[in-house]
Parts: C-alpha cells; structure tokens; sequence
C-alpha cells in the first residue's frame, strides 16, 4: 500500500511537471462610458417651479384741463358749489384710474403775483421824507391766475376722479403755498397726485390672484415739475421708473395755444415767447426710454393722435371741465374721454375716445354729433400721415395696418 502510493505521487509529480506554462490572457476591453454605472447619488429634493405671474387687465380714463372755478374773476364760482357740473360726464368717468390735468389753485387765501409787472421804484422824493421805497407793479396783459375755493373740491371725487396732474403753468399761480395748499385738499379727499418734482404715482390693480402695477409721470415746462424741455433728461426719468411699474403712462401739460393751436408741429412750440416744448421729439423719446402710452393737455383744443412703436400718442384732450376764464368757442369747446385698457406689461388692448361738449357756465355733456372723433381723426391723418391713428366712428382708436 505504502509503495502503491508514492508511485501515485511520482506519477502526478512527473505529469505536473510536463504541463505546458499557462498562456497570457488578453486584457480586459474597458467599459464604454455610456455603459459606466455610476455610484448612486445622494438624494436631492428638486426646486419648486415658481408659477407664472398673472397680470390684471387695467382700465384707464384721461381728460384734459380741469377748472372748477375761480375766485380771481368775477362770477368765477359756479352756483351751488358746482353740484351737476359733472353730472353728465359721469358715465363715462369709469376705470381703475380716472386721471384730469388740475389747472389751477385750491386755497381760499392768497395773493397772486403772477399776472402783476414790476415798472420800477417810487420817486426819490419818497426816500427824502424817511419813506421806505417799494416796487411798483401794474397788472399783465392776457394773464389769468387761478384760485379755485376748496369748497368744490369734492365734485372730483363725485364723478369718480381718482388722480390729477398737477404739472401744468396754473399750478403755481399762488406760489409754493398754493401747491402746497392744494396737495393737501387732494390729500384729504383720497385723490392722488402728481406732477410736481420726484413725484410719481405708481398704484397696485388686483384682480383675484393677477396683480398689474401702474406708474404715472408728469411733465411741463416749469421748474417746479419735470421739464420736458429737456428730452435728455425726460428720458432719465421715465427709464428710472420704467423698472418700477408693469405700465407707465406719461402725461403733459405744453405747446401752442388756442384756436390756431390744432396742429402739432414738427418743431419746438412756443406761448409767445415762452418756449413749450418740441413735442413730437420729447414724446418719441419718452416712449424709447419705456413709456407705454404718452397723454397731452396744454393747447386747450384737442389735436391728432398716432402710434410710435405700437404706443400710442394723443397730443391734446383740450378742456374738459373750465368754468370760467377759458374761450370755448369752436374747436375749444368740443373735449373728450380717452380710455385705455392695458393687458399684462404695457401691452394696449383697447383704445377709446368719447366725444363731449363743454358749452360756457356748464359741464361736459356727451355730444351726439361726435365733433370731437371727427377733428381727432382729421387732425392725425393731416399732422402723422402713415403713423396717424384710426379713429373709427364709435370711437375706437386703432393703429394703421402694417
């Protein structure tokens, strides 16, 4: 058993010992990358998708030069306090911002100087006799200054005004006192304002879960609000606001005035020789700084209107409500309501313009000859040709085709 055995062991030594060395194998092909198989990762909560912003339609009205009535002129207070005046202009007085160009004071003091012309000093022989020497004054010529007792103040908020402007060359006819006068009344009546410098209304329109925010800029050609004059610097403002605001309207009080002011020029306007603005430039260039529509008062008659990049223009409302103290003879009597319905940021849905009548010593009245959308539309194709607006006969504002 014992020699059986080692032969078995010697047997397999000797066949072990004659194998062939082992061949070498390939290596191993790498794995392509899109077939690599990567750790797992650590688990990632993904980040809430905000949810679109939706935007409220927004409803606007805009007229033009408002005077209620004056204590500076004889008979300037209508009677009553001035209740009806605006009674048939009411229904059409409707949005979520109703806008008027304020011309005027409201203050039941104060003195103006405005009208008044210094002509010199007293004689010498004053100042001989220990008399103090004072300047002379003697009134000007075609001037007006306008106080408008505050008792009539609350006709605006009755007929549904729910802003006013105050850039405008009546707004300082009682000096810093009656602007300041004035703000408060508006104040105290839940009316908002704007106009005078570093002052801008911006307003929040909520409809259910859409929000639309909407700005208002003022300009004129005075000091004491934003000055049109200079278009630089217009443009500044706007594009300062612009980030502020889903809409932003632009309005202004300049050019010519009068009967003879219908036509907007293509160059700088002036009031005698008081310069009013160049306000075809300035109007464009507030529009490429990022005004979404731009409204004008100033020259007391309506004028065209036109569309600049799809924004639209209306150079003039004329009078609205004027009491006392403005010519409304012919073209100066025929007024307007300009609505405008905005959806989501800046885009103009509709446009409107709906022709009233103002006849001296009453309000505004509807006018069913439609005078006003006849000169509109005849002033626009004459004044802008290709950009001029579509004024059709119900009143619908419209851009020309491309």
């Amino acid at each position: 058993m014992r020699s059986g055995s080692g032969w078995l062991l010697l047997a397999l030594a000797s066949g072990c010992a004659k194998a062939p060395p082992p061949q070498p194998q390939p290596a191993p092909a790498p794995e392509r990358a899109d077939t690599l198989v990567l750790p797992p990762s650590p688990l990632v909560e993904p980040s809430p998708v905000p949810a679109a912003r939706v935007y409220a339609s927004v409803r606007l009205a805009f007229v033009g030069d408002i005077n209620l009535g004056t204590t500076t002129l004889p008979d300037g207070v209508p009677p009553d306090s001035g209740r009806g005046l605006l009674d048939q202009a009411r229904p059409s007085l409707f949005g979520d911002l109703v806008v008027g160009n304020f011309e005027g004071v409201l203050a039941d003091t104060g003195t103006s100087t405005k009208c008044l012309v210094k002509v010199g000093r007293p004689k010498a022989r004053r100042a001989r006799h220990g008399q103090q020497e004072t300047d002379s004054f003697v009134p000007r010529r075609n001037c007006y200054a306008f106080r408008t007792p505050t008792m009539l103040a609350p006709r605006l908020t009755e007929a549904g005004f729910t802003h006013m402007n105050l850039a405008n060359n009546h707004a300082n006819d009682l000096g810093g006192a009656g602007r300041a006068s004035t703000e408060q009344v508006l104040d105290s009546l839940g009316i908002r304002w704007y106009g005078p410098l570093d002052r801008i209304t911006v307003d929040t329109v909520r409809r259910g879960d859409s929000v639309t925010t909407v700005g208002l800029v003022g300009f004129t050609t005075y000091p004491y609000a934003y000055n049109l004059l200079d278009i630089d610097r217009s443009a500044a403002v706007v594009d300062s606001v612009r980030p502020l605001v889903d809409v932003l309207i632009v309005t202004f009080h300049g050019g010519a005035e009068g009967a003879k002011a219908l036509r907007t020029a293509q160059a700088a306007e002036s009031l005698g020789s008081e310069p009013r603005g160049d306000l075809r430039r300035w109007a464009r260039a507030v529009i490429d700084a990022g005004a979404d529509a731009v409204v004008g008062h100033g020259p007391h008659v309506l004028r065209g209107m036109e569309f600049y990049r799809g924004r639209l223009i209306a150079y003039s409302l004329g009078n609205f409500l004027t009491y006392r103290g403005f010519n409304l003879a012919g073209p100066l009597g025929i007024s307007g309501v300009l609505h405008l319905e905005f959806a989501g940021q800046g885009l103009l849905r509709k446009a409107r313009l709906v022709p009233m009548i103002q006849h001296p010593r009453r309000g505004p009245a509807p006018d069913p000859d439609g005078e006003a959308l006849q000169l509109v539309r005849r002033l626009s194709r004459e004044d802008f040709g290709d950009t001029a607006a579509i004024i059709t006969g119900s009143g619908e504002i419209r851009p020309r085709p491309d």
